[in-house]
């Protein structure tokens, strides 16, 4: 059978070959009666591959969630463990300690900065100027309201493919 790309392009041929008187009228017809079932079928294939991929996908997701939630126990976990041995060690007054193969420390962090005021307490000097973004949900509401076209925007409306 022919691909969905072949099947497709007999329409417009069969009716190009009407048009110009080469098959009669019903001859065509009957082509293209043809050409439409053999179009169903190959939807109805393509169909079922897309549920089936679907099906995967999903199974896919689920078990990306249950990895991921394996993975976030175990980081807890270390997050824990990691603390208790940073509370033993503060605990003991103890900066350094050799344990078998490991050797556990705890030293100063680099020096951070901490904001105490808002931010438009700080002088320009120590701001970064950023783009500005367009909202735009917000423009799709006003567009949508006002009903109006505007020179910088436009609303667009697109298709999309269902499959039940």
């Amino acid at each position: 059978m022919a691909n969905i790309y072949e099947i497709t392009n007999q329409f417009p041929f069969l009716k190009n070959l009407e048009e110009s008187g080469e098959i009669s009228e019903e001859d065509a017809r009957a082509a293209l009666d043809v050409a439409k079932e053999d179009l169903a079928y190959k939807l109805e294939d393509y169909c079922k591959v897309i549920k089936n991929l679907e099906t995967e996908v999903s199974g896919l997701k689920s078990e990306e969630t249950r990895l991921a939630e394996r993975r976030r126990a175990k980081e807890n976990a270390i997050e824990r463990m990691k603390s208790a041995i940073k509370w033993a060690l503060e605990t003991s007054g103890e900066k350094k300690i050799p344990c078998g193969t490991f050797t556990v420390a705890v030293q100063n962090n680099p020096q951070s900065c901490v904001i105490d005021l808002s931010i438009a307490d700080i002088p320009a000097k120590y701001l970064i100027p950023q783009e500005p973004k367009v909202d735009k949900k917000l423009l799709l509401e006003d567009l949508k309201a006002s009903g109006e076209q505007v020179a910088y925007a436009h609303l667009e409306q697109t298709t999309s493919l269902r499959i039940r």
